[in-house]
């Protein structure tokens, strides 16, 4: 299968940030996750299925919304985001659902040169995903971001960690934070962002990517997350971006795979 693009790729609870340079354009697909489409140096080109390509500097494509992507020979980035979190639903809100969005440069110049930096000085992880993370908050009109503070929350999230390789039940991981399973969900989303089955399955998303992009097989990163095999993780991937894992391509290094 052809590698499309060759980069970075960082997930997060509730986003994940795929950046470097394009190598090839995608057939048209939709996926779940809400994308915003960043050119560093070069353009992007989408089109809708029965559309002609069109060139951004920077753009917005709902959730479900069909569309094919190109940007070769071009520096650029894609941030996905939840859209039941909370900057989600603000972003479709703000853009709409149904069809491919500009988005004007004033509105992201800033946001978009700190991750361009970021992306050029081989920053830590955790600071690069605060500025594709920023990109977003900006976009929301400036919706902060969440980060659980009550301590039954941390405690709950802390939980989760520990479990992704085998089921987790939201009963359980309630009752590990001392509440009942109605308190726990609305204090959950109240905390986060996100539902905690959204959240789960980013977190094991997460954790199987970490452990394929490492050298190991789809398949060990299935089970690593508690995925049903890597079938099942390949459709939830296609689901959630749109694209095999497979197009992931050669793994080794730390700024390898597909954009």
């Amino acid at each position: 299968m052809q590698v499309i693009g060759v980069g970075q790729i960082n997930v997060w609870p509730g986003g994940s940030l795929w950046i470097g340079e394009a190598r090839a354009s995608t057939a048209v697909h939709a996926h779940h996750a809400l994308q915003i489409s960043l050119a560093f140096r070069g353009v992007i080109r989408l089109r809708s299925p029965r559309g002609h390509w069109q060139e951004y500097g920077a753009a917005l494509v709902p959730p479900h919304v069909e569309h094919a992507f190109d940007a070769s020979g071009s520096l650029v980035a894609n941030v996905f985001c939840e859209p039941e979190s909370a900057t989600g639903r603000k972003l479709v809100q703000r853009y709409g659902a149904d069809s491919i969005a500009v988005i004007a440069e004033a509105d992201v110049a800033g946001a978009r040169v700190r991750l361009r930096e970021a992306y050029a000085a081989s920053a830590r992880d955790e600071i690069l995903n605060d500025a594709a993370q920023n990109v977003v908050h900006v976009l929301a009109d400036h919706v902060p971001s969440f980060r659980a503070t009550d301590p039954r929350i941390v405690k709950a999230v802390d939980a989760v960690s520990r479990r992704l390789d085998r089921p987790i039940a939201l009963a359980e991981i309630a009752a590990a934070a001392h509440l009942s399973p109605s308190r726990f969900r609305h204090l959950f989303v109240a905390e986060t962002g996100l539902p905690f089955r959204r959240y789960v399955l980013w977190q094991r998303l997460q954790r199987a990517l970490q452990s394929a992009l490492a050298g190991g097989s789809w398949a060990e990163a299935a089970h690593t997350a508690s995925f049903a095999d890597a079938a099942h993780l390949a459709r939830t991937f296609r689901r959630m971006f749109g694209i095999a894992p497979s197009t992931l391509g050669d793994r080794s290094g730390p700024r390898k795979g597909v954009l």
